[in-house]
């Protein structure tokens, strides 16, 4: 039976908040000439301080081998669980028990020395970590070889790129062979070719069994493909701590709900010549209602109200579903339809009928273009004109959505063809 190698027992993280920023004499001095010119105004002072709980009585544990995934809004309280793992600092309650070598990638740069060399930086981490200069001599190789850093490894390290710091301390990281390793978003600074080579490394090392990861992130992808449970955090207490696909899901629902539909909209810049002027966009759901808040496999009906200055022929409408960081997924065009404008003049409405959303959880916008059909002139463009969030799927319309992954769902029919075996 595996043995426990992380127990948090109602640990709690209190910080007094006149205290909490102090970045060495620098940040300390100022701090202190301002409570002295401001010793007779008491109630300016408590404003400023107070008890604030980065963390409140959160308990788990983790057996060797197992990944814990950690999930949750900025500010939740997910990097003060790495740092207390880590030992950087303590809880102000509760008992935290960590078994063997812990290794981390919390910040970028950390434990290294930026005025030494990326060759002595990895003698000094291997030494913290207690391998012999001779263990670390046989591993240098391939720590220099998995960054990419041969050209650089003899540069002093305040001169690598964040990038660099990442591929420096990801590859040192895995190979001075922890036991628990705990991982922050720290990669996030990578290219994609070195991030695709960390999560594949990451693979093969909980494949082995031998050691535990604790894996903080706001890449829900990549929190699925790697931890089998999740921990959910919001405001320093734990919402739900479970299975990843249980935990994931109802965090989706929390999450978009809360975070993301009640936040104010914030329309950019628009474009074109104004010719047409968009006066309204909306969504509804089939029956007309108007909602921000749709189900995989439903329908949405995206509203367009517009004022033409001029007669338009042959105008062409696009209804762009995006990704919050700008990732085309869907582009419907009315001049791909069989309903093709003739022309517009004056007020009207356009409507666009997504029958089946093949979207996942997530939070999506809505991007409306609109032009001539041969893309010579843009009459207007307004991005980020609506979003939405798809908060659940539907059995009954879509039976094939078992899992959160990926970018889209599409419906496929898969068959199996028993081959009998003659004996």
């Amino acid at each position: 039976m595996s043995k426990t190698v992380i127990k948090f027992e109602n640990v709690s993280k209190k910080y007094t908040l006149g205290y909490m920023n102090f970045n060495g004499f620098r940040g300390f001095l100022p701090k202190i000439i301002n409570r002295v010119i401001n010793t007779q105004n008491d109630s300016s002072q408590n404003q400023n301080d107070g008890d604030f709980y980065a963390l409140k009585d959160v308990s788990f544990e983790l057996k060797q081998g197992e990944s814990l995934g950690v999930v949750g809004p900025n500010g939740a309280g997910k990097s003060t669980i790495l740092k207390l793992l880590a030992h950087t600092i303590e809880p102000t309650s509760g008992k935290i028990i960590t078994v063997g070598k812990i290794s981390a990638l919390i910040e970028l740069g950390a434990g290294f020395h930026h005025e030494l060399t990326g060759r002595e930086n990895i003698y000094l981490y291997g030494s913290i970590m207690g391998l012999k200069r001779k263990e670390i001599h046989e591993k240098f190789d391939g720590i220099v070889a998995f960054a990419e850093l041969e050209k650089f490894i003899d540069t002093p390290i305040k001169h690598y790129s964040s990038g660099m710091y990442a591929r420096l301390g990801f590859a040192v990281a895995i190979h001075v062979d922890p036991d628990v390793l705990l991982i922050d978003e720290v990669l996030a600074v990578g290219d994609m070719n070195f991030r695709k080579k960390c999560y594949e490394r990451l693979q093969e090392i909980l494949s082995k069994g031998h050691v535990t990861i604790v894996f903080v992130s706001h890449d829900i992808y990549r929190v699925q493909a790697l931890c089998k449970r999740v921990v959910f955090l919001d405001k320093g207490c734990i919402r739900k701590i479970g299975q990843t696909s249980d935990v994931i899901s109802y965090y989706y629902n929390e999450m978009n709900k809360a975070a993301i539909l009640h936040e104010p909209k914030i329309h950019e810049k628009r474009w074109g010549t104004g010719e047409v002027r968009i006066t309204d966009v909306h969504l509804s759901d089939s029956a007309g209602k108007r909602t921000d808040a749709f189900e995989t496999g439903g329908s949405m009906v995206v509203t367009v109200n517009y004022y033409a200055a001029r007669r338009i022929d042959n105008p062409d409408f696009r209804f762009i579903i995006q990704t919050t960081d700008g990732i085309w997924l869907i582009c419907a065009s009315s001049g791909y339809t069989e309903n093709n404008i003739d022309f517009i003049e004056g007020s009207g409405t356009v409507q666009c009928f997504f029958e089946s959303l093949p979207l996942i959880h997530n939070a999506y916008i809505v991007s409306i273009y609109v032009g001539s059909m041969d893309g010579q002139i843009d009459y207007e463009t307004w991005p980020n004109a609506a979003q939405f969030a798809i908060t659940s799927f539907s059995n009954n319309r879509a039976p094939y959505l078992p899992a959160y992954s990926g970018l889209i769902q599409c419906p496929a029919k898969i068959l199996h063809h028993s081959n009998k075996v003659v004996k």
